[in-house]
């Protein structure tokens, strides 16, 4: 079987997001989606899947045209679509989950949902994925690779013979997504076509079979996996050589001065006992697995949970509790690990997102014309991709949605920045852009804590690196000069 999307148009008012756009699944493999953020990816998948309505081009499988106006056309042409964002319903049963919108089918007069038979189709779906899920686990109990192949299981419900992935591993720690990936190559092997959109390189080269380059919106080459190598694929996403250099030079003359100190830092199952410094101008990057106590730490500074026990000091200032608009008061700016439920309200628009938590005030009234200045600032610093900032931020990819909460931070002018993993979803380039930009704050003064779950970029962006396990500090490194990944891990696991 094979399915092809030819000269596929798409505008979202006066953006073009797809532009005479080309791309061809095939049974049995694994077709790699990959470019800049804005390039079009997500976008052709929606298309592909009906979420998304073409303003023109042809959609055909084995020849034959097929029209899809909406995701309903999609499935009945065998086709099911898993999104980057989160669709799990935490307080119904896995099963439900999976059988969302067909609950009707398994229902008994007057008793209800035939408990017996959803719960049997259910974990039949998640056997055949060698899941390891029992369907009648507490859904509160899995973790993130879970619920996305809960996700997988309900696009599987449907019998497609066409799946998309659109960026399904963007939020899953390393360990989730080995497990991912390792159910979406058993399904390449069923016979599955798969389109599988990724920012993560390793899991390109890991798992297609075929890549498909985008760029602008418009199809730029394919190829086969035997004919990639790294420079090639690179420079035919941005249209350049990036080079080798992704990570900017560190800091040669580190600042001795203390901005902040956290003593015997506690909070409740999070964190326990955590005591460490930040010094102005630099980048104290904490690393460890999920949920091993680095977000408690950046929350807690922040007030985003509450402390249970010990101190922070800011600038001379102690406090045993606070709150985010006290921490904005005291020059601390979050940039939260989710940025759709965290970051942004995407329904206002990119400017609006940016002045959010800056409010610059003329008397009782907001200024605009300052809010303008602010705009147009952190638009061009951070280099968000929009020809107007007045569209609303869901126009934008998920990378641009990133920086949009970058440039929201950075208006309120802070003086400590806090990173919760602030390039997960973003492409090698606009990595680059944020790493570079990230180095330059420090530089100039501004002191940074980065939380990452990417150990290569932990190594490549940090100055001095704090590592936690099991909700405590494992490793203090007061120098990062030439350490290597097993120089590390050994504090991580």
């Amino acid at each position: 079987m094979i399915l092809e999307a030819r000269d596929v148009c798409k505008a979202f008012g006066p953006t073009i997001a797809l532009d005479r756009a080309y791309v061809q699944l095939r049974s049995g493999e694994v077709n790699a989606l990959v470019g800049e953020n804005g390039a079009g990816k997500s976008t052709i998948l929606k298309a592909i899947a009906g979420v998304h309505r073409m303003d023109s081009g042809k959609i055909t499988i084995d020849g034959k045209t097929v029209e899809i106006n909406n995701t309903s056309d999609a499935v009945s042409n065998g086709i099911s679509i898993v999104f980057q964002e989160s669709t799990i319903n935490p307080f119904i049963t896995i099963a439900e989950n999976i059988f969302i919108d067909r609950l009707h089918e398994y229902g008994k007069p007057l008793r209800g949902i035939d408990w017996k038979k959803i719960n049997k189709d259910a974990q039949d779906i998640l056997d055949s994925m060698e899941s390891g899920i029992d369907v009648k686990a507490d859904i509160h109990s899995l973790n993130l690779g879970q619920w996305k192949l809960i996700e997988v299981a309900r696009a599987l419900s449907y019998n497609p013979k066409i799946l998309l992935l659109d960026e399904s591993t963007a939020f899953l720690n390393h360990n989730e997504t080995i497990c991912f990936i390792s159910s979406v190559k058993k399904l390449r092997e069923s016979g599955l076509a798969i389109g599988f959109v990724s920012h993560h390189m390793q899991e390109i080269y890991d798992l297609a079979d075929r890549i498909t380059v985008m760029r602008d919106g418009k199809f730029i080459v394919e190829m086969l996996r035997n004919e990639v190598t790294q420079e090639r694929l690179e420079s035919a996403m941005v249209g350049r050589n990036i080079g080798d250099k992704l990570y900017p030079e560190k800091r040669s003359n580190p600042s001795e001065k203390v901005v902040l100190r956290a003593e015997h830092l506690f909070v409740e199952s999070q964190l326990a006992d955590a005591t460490f410094e930040l010094r102005e101008g630099e980048i104290l990057g904490i690393g460890g697995l999920k949920q091993s106590g680095g977000d408690a730490m950046i929350n807690a500074i922040y007030g985003a949970v509450p402390i249970s026990g010990g101190n922070v000091t800011v600038d001379g200032e102690t406090y045993t509790s606070t709150k985010p608009v006290q921490s904005l008061d005291r020059k601390i700016a979050l940039l939260p690990g989710e940025r759709t439920l965290e970051g942004l309200i995407v329904n206002f628009s990119i400017g609006e997102n940016i002045v959010l938590s800056a409010g610059p005030r003329k008397g009782l009234l907001r200024d605009k014309k300052k809010e303008k200045e602010l705009i147009d600032r952190y638009v061009e610093q951070v280099r968000i991709k929009t020809d107007n900032p007045n569209n609303p931020a869901s126009s934008l990819s998920g990378g641009n949605m990133q920086k949009v909460v970058i440039g929201k931070c950075l208006a309120t002018n802070p003086k400590i920045l806090l990173l919760n993993n602030p390039t997960r979803g973003i492409d090698i380039s606009a990595r680059q852009e944020i790493y570079s930009l990230i180095r330059s704050l420090a530089n100039e003064g501004l002191s940074i804590i980065m939380l990452t779950e990417d150990l290569l970029e932990l190594l490549g962006m940090s100055d001095r690196i704090i590592i936690t396990r099991h909700n405590k500090i494992s490793k203090i490194f007061e120098e990062n000069n030439g350490l290597t990944e097993e120089d590390v891990i050994s504090y991580i696991v």
